[in-house]
Formats: C-alpha cells, structure tokens, sequence
C-alpha cells in the first residue's frame, strides 16, 4: 500500500530552492519512498542521537539528505537538507 508523501513549510521551501535536475531526483526518491515494494533500493538510515524525539530517519540522495519521520499512512518530510549543513540541528 502506498503511503502519502507529507512535506513540512521548511521541507517545502527548501524543495523550491533546488535546481530542476536535483528537484526531480529528490522527487522520484520520495515516490520509491512511499512505495514499500521497491524501498529496498534507497539508502535509508535511522538517525540515533534524536533526545527524547521521534525516530526519525534520512533518504541520501545525492549530495542532499532528506530527514523524515514514519507513519502507519504516511511519511512526514521535515527537512531537505545539503549534506555540508551536516546534522547540528540534531
């Protein structure tokens, strides 16, 4: 069963910033993301160190890291991030 994809107001500004190449890339890996049957695919990592928040995990793509959190129905995107803004917010 496909799950909705969810993008946070930053999530969503940081997806307009991108050039058109980049932005079809993160979009193609948000539509392999949502389909379970060819997840196996991306390299998805969960993130440790997250204090007392919920798990939450990453989708590498490229130089870009998109940080999410995942539901029963849906995947809730919180950031896009380049991978030299690093993991401080953490």
């Amino acid at each position: 069963m496909k799950k909705r994809v969810l993008l946070s107001k930053g999530a969503t500004k940081e997806y307009s910033k991108l050039q058109r190449p980049r932005r079809k890339q993160v979009k193609a890996a948000l539509e392999r993301l949502s389909r379970p049957e060819s997840r196996y695919r991306l390299d998805v990592k969960r993130l440790i160190g997250v204090g007392g928040r919920e798990t939450l995990f990453r989708l590498r793509v490229g130089d870009y890291r998109i940080i999410f959190l995942e539901e029963e129905k849906s995947i809730k995107v919180t950031q896009i991030i380049h991978r030299e803004k690093g993991y401080s917010w953490i």
